[in-house]
């Protein structure tokens, strides 16, 4: 894969996971580590699955409203 589709992967991941957790920000750093942070909570891991499974177990039991603005039970 050439720099420029390793851009475009990156980029459409990046959307994918910024619209299915609003609220967060997401990034890729430099050392490879996939991140997010909302608030005082910090996630940063080297695979991007799991940061989507961390990420639902984070917004399930989170003391912030969820993606469609609802408060947890």
């Amino acid at each position: 894969m050439g720099t420029q589709q390793t851009a475009w992967h990156v980029a459409d991941r990046l959307g994918e996971l910024s619209a299915e957790f609003t609220g967060w920000r997401i990034g890729l750093g430099g050392s490879g580590h996939w991140w997010a942070v909302r608030g005082n909570d910090f996630v940063r891991t080297p695979d991007v699955e799991e940061l989507r499974v961390r990420l639902h177990e984070m917004t399930a039991g989170s003391r912030y409203p969820n993606e469609s603005g609802k408060w947890p039970d």
